[in-house]
């Protein structure tokens, strides 16, 4: 069992980077839901060791395209960087 495990979904649209669920070990939860307009998704997981070493500390993270228009998202991803966690 992990002493903390968190997960973040964020979703680049128009309008900038969107925060579409969470889960916090403080129990703040919100469903994922993708936002209309939707051109890229990323999400990062976070999960400590039982003994929260630094080293015990283990960050994935993930993106995935939601269309094919590879020159609209490069050309976000140019606008408004890479999305900022807060986990």
């Amino acid at each position: 069992m992990a002493a903390s495990n968190e997960w973040e979904v964020r979703y680049l649209t128009e309008s900038g980077w969107v925060t579409g669920g969470y889960k916090l070990d403080c129990g703040d939860r919100k469903d994922d839901v993708r936002p209309e307009g939707a051109v890229l998704w990323a999400r990062r997981h976070v999960t400590v060791g039982k003994l929260g070493a630094p080293s015990s500390m283990n960050v994935d993270e993930y993106r995935g395209n939601l269309i094919r228009d590879t020159g609209k998202i490069n050309a976000l991803l140019a606008k408004y960087g890479e999305p900022q966690f807060g986990v």
